[in-house]
């Protein structure tokens, strides 16, 4: 019978005025806490008959009722707040210790009495070992030892472990990929000193320079990701229009699968588990050809991630690294099993990636050397910018992802400018 009440309110509405009156809606529905359906519905009508007496369209009300509770929820939905809850919860449980066992080289700094004098000659290839690379410290030419240079058929049989265990991976919770990247963290922090030490015997750099651009980019990669990622993965709507407002559209992200990454020698650490991070958040497995400049370190490197994985009760296998020259690159992009392609380093391969990449249809990600500038206007101070040019064009030897090749100054500040380089 509240059903028909509301009926026959619409059925004698009048025409809604020009302009609404907003301020005499101070007979909206009032309902106290103990009030039945039957109550809500009277009242409901009589209030459609009450706006209606005033010029107000029941339509517009009716509109309201329904979106001003949808608007809250949304507003709530927006700020985050059950995510942030249980982030806090998360932070109170106990993380797993990695115990790792670490090698000779791994763990001491008396590079001279380990490694002994430097190599007169050095060479990645030995003609006598063709399946394996030969690794130095090239900041001293002392010999490091070798690794495998593996195959095609090795590379495939390595996708295909990380294909397989990505099927049950893909099924785990954003909790639980959050706790993998709390272990690995805590890793990092208790072994900073370990990790640059790695980083400068493989690559050459300072241990200053690891710090910097190896651990703390690490760390903040996880921070960011565990904080925002399960928000920017999910689902995202859209409108739909006038004509299909009985339909709901959005955008759902889904895995690809077993993402394969193809890495420069910069950043041994940081290009490595960037790509980690973000593949295994997001439900991937993730396969990683290392430079062979710096394939020596990536063995320590996989270990940390693998035994995370164990110790919360994942498959290692979902982290598989690849070592060898350009026909294993080749290898992981023609690989059926992986399913999407990232790669950094010159432009000249980066085309040779795409071109691979583009007969199985995978999508690829490019990021190609450029020639970065640094304008200086002339109405800077000297004495402040100068040290930022210097380290734009130098931090990491100047073998940085966006470091200064070219600088740009105001002709009116030009001679000062270089005098005070």
């Amino acid at each position: 019978p509240h059903l028909t009440k509301i009926n026959q309110a619409h059925a004698t509405l009048q025409p809604t005025e020009p302009v609404l009156r907003w301020f005499k809606l101070e007979k909206f529905i009032e309902i106290a806490p103990d009030t039945s359906m039957d109550s809500f519905l009277s009242k409901y009508a009589a209030s459609l008959e009450h706006f209606s007496s005033i010029g107000i369209s029941p339509g517009i009300v009716i509109t309201l009722s329904l979106l001003i509770p949808l608007c809250l929820l949304k507003t709530i939905s927006d700020i985050n707040l059950l995510h942030s809850l249980m982030l806090l919860f998360e932070s109170l449980l106990p993380v797993p210790t990695i115990d790792l066992q670490l090698r000779l080289l791994e763990s001491t700094d008396d590079a001279k009495g380990n490694l002994g004098n430097p190599m007169p000659k050095t060479s990645l290839r030995d003609p006598t070992k063709p399946n394996h690379i030969q690794c130095f410290d090239p900041s001293t030419m002392q010999y490091l030892g070798q690794v495998k240079a593996m195959t095609k058929d090795e590379v495939y049989n390595a996708c295909l472990k990380a294909k397989n265990a990505q099927k049950k991976w893909s099924l785990t919770t954003f909790s639980q990929r959050r706790m993998v990247m709390r272990t690995i963290q805590k890793y990092i922090v208790n072994n900073v000193e370990n990790i640059c030490r790695v980083c400068a015997r493989d690559s050459g750099k300072t241990k200053v320079d690891a710090l910097l651009g190896e651990v703390m980019t690490t760390c903040e990669k996880i921070r960011c990701i565990n904080s925002n990622g399960e928000l920017w993965l999910r689902k995202s709507y859209r409108p739909t229009g006038p004509m299909m407002l009985h339909k709901t559209a959005y955008v759902e992200y889904v895995p690809f699968g077993v993402i394969g990454a193809i890495a420069p020698w910069n950043y041994p650490f940081h290009n490595m588990l960037n790509h980690i991070i973000s593949s295994l958040y997001s439900g991937n497995a993730f396969v990683g050809k290392v430079s062979e400049h710096t394939s020596w370190s990536s063995d320590y490197f996989s270990r940390i991630v693998q035994a995370a994985l164990v110790l919360n009760g994942h498959s290692p296998d979902l982290v598989q690294t690849i070592t060898g020259f350009g026909e294993a690159g080749a290898a992981v992009v023609s690989c059926p099993s992986i399913d999407k392609i990232i790669f950094t380093g010159s432009p000249s391969v980066g085309k040779l990636v795409m071109a691979g990449a583009s007969q199985y249809l995978k999508p690829v990600i490019l990021e190609l050397g450029g020639k970065d500038p640094m304008v200086f206007c002339d109405d800077v101070k000297l004495k402040e910018v100068l040290p930022w040019a210097m380290r734009g064009c130098f931090q990491n030897c100047g073998q940085n992802c966006c470091g200064v090749e070219r600088i740009f100054a105001y002709e009116g500040i030009h001679d000062d400018f270089v005098a005070a380089i």
